[in-house]
């Protein structure tokens, strides 16, 4: 019966996005984030705009994107003006450490292709992607037959082999690249032979939702002179933007915060909506405890446990213990869905504070192994006044930090940072002793 009782309680508290059975789940954040109205702005850019759009969304690994993604998905399917929305997970057709635009257009064709056979009873044509695909047979191992398999099984293949093999992904973007153009032409294509089907069943167009973007590996791009990340959103805006429908993927945090941020914003038409955190505690040097946002987390966690059938006292041994584990999640909804598993696992229910001290201890050191002294000046400078103050020498040691959430971003009345409270703050400098008087001589 105990196992029966964690078993339920440790899956109620998956960290994973929301899927769209899931309302119950769903607690608005909005207005203790201070950023109002992520999704209406976005679905509103889509619904009013003559034209297709391609739109940014950044944020925090954890701050609740992929929830807002899903969220969008089910607006725009409901109501007068009911889109399509393709919703792509990237990261199950891309390798993050690795990305660039030609496996990011054979992942979107592949998903708007599949899911429209699955979900409208649309079979597309694979058209010119037959032929260009039939001379890349070397690089896959295996022929890859559309007319018997479909356009969806037949980039499968592709997808795979430029996921798992980075030979072969180098070989294939060469061979690729010189083509983009047409390669583009046949995407855009197959999206209006969609868009053509969808009509006939009462959509206003297509939207597609390209999530995880944001969670490509920041590293030097081999012969742009940038990062990877600016080189796909910034070089490669007008292929990203070249689909013939509407479009939005996520981006890095740490690119929304780049002296690129007015460039992306005039390039994409619109600055980039950033998800904050959920303003727990206030800005420092204050730091006491933000009641409205503190609630809301404890709405989250009994919404999980309603779904669990579960009572709060059989999860947690006090509500002092509750709260220990939103203030360590910092307002980072998934990092608190971790933090309460941790707690669980190689204990008992209910959770105590010792189990919680284990799960904040794995914490402290998962950010200990990752920081360095050069970090450490910047993360103390953001503990005493809540600002981040960045200079052209600290700049890619700023973004490090917000990449890895050892700095957090709030947006309440103003914008400002906070430490992690995983981080360990540190020791307190021993006072030297004093030196004993000498004694005066009579």
């Amino acid at each position: 019966m105990a196992d029966d009782l964690m078993t339920r309680v440790y899956r109620v508290f998956d960290p994973a996005p929301l899927e769209a059975d899931q309302d119950d789940l769903y607690v608005e954040l909005d207005d203790v984030r201070g950023e109002a109205g992520v999704v209406p702005r976005l679905a509103d850019r889509i619904r009013l705009s003559g034209e297709y759009t391609c739109q940014l969304l950044s944020g925090h690994h954890g701050s609740g994107k992929s929830t807002e993604l899903k969220r969008l998905k089910g607006v725009l399917e409901s109501g007068n003006k009911r889109f399509f929305v393709v919703y792509c997970e990237a990261k199950s057709d891309l390798d993050v450490n690795d990305v660039d635009f030609p496996e990011v257009l054979i992942a979107v064709v592949r998903q708007v292709a599949k899911q429209l056979q699955e979900h409208a009873g649309i079979k597309l044509k694979p058209g010119y992607f037959r032929d260009r695909f039939d001379r890349l047979k070397r690089f896959l191992g295996s022929d890859v037959d559309f007319e018997t398999v479909g356009l969806a099984a037949g980039l499968l293949n592709i997808s795979a082999t430029i996921k798992s093999s980075p030979d072969a992904r180098a070989e294939i973007r060469k061979a690729l690249e010189p083509d983009m153009g047409n390669l583009l032409d046949a995407a855009n294509d197959v999206i209006g032979e969609a868009i053509l089907e969808l009509r006939k069943k009462d959509h206003a167009g297509l939207v597609i939702l390209v999530d995880d973007l944001d969670k490509i590996v920041l590293r030097p791009h081999e012969a742009a002179r940038c990062s990877t990340a600016e080189y796909l959103f910034v070089h490669r805006q007008p292929q990203l933007s070249a689909f013939e429908c509407h479009v939005v993927y996520t981006m890095p945090l740490s690119l929304a915060y780049s002296v690129q941020q007015g460039e992306i914003a005039s390039r994409y038409g619109a600055r980039v909506p950033v998800i904050p955190m959920t303003k727990i505690a206030h800005r420092p040097p204050n730091r006491k405890s933000y009641k409205p946002g503190f609630d809301r987390f404890r709405e989250i966690i009994a919404a999980r446990l309603r779904r669990a059938s579960v009572e709060q006292e059989a999860v947690f041994e006090t509500g002092k213990v509750r709260d220990r584990l939103v203030e360590l999640s910092g307002g980072q909804p998934r990092e608190l869905m971790i933090l309460i598993r941790e707690a669980i696992v190689g204990g008992t229910l209910p959770i105590t504070d010792a189990a919680v001290d284990r799960a904040h201890a794995e914490g402290k050191r998962a950010y200990a192994r990752q920081l360095s002294d050069e970090h450490a000046k910047i993360i103390d400078s953001v503990r005493s006044n809540g600002s981040l103050k960045r200079t052209q020498t600290n700049d890619a040691l700023a973004r490090e930090l917000l990449d890895s959430r050892a700095v957090l971003q709030y947006v309440n009345d103003e914008e400002w940072y906070g430490v992690n409270p995983l981080i360990s703050e540190p020791k307190p400098k021993a006072r030297p002793k004093a030196k004993p008087k000498a004694r005066k001589s009579k």
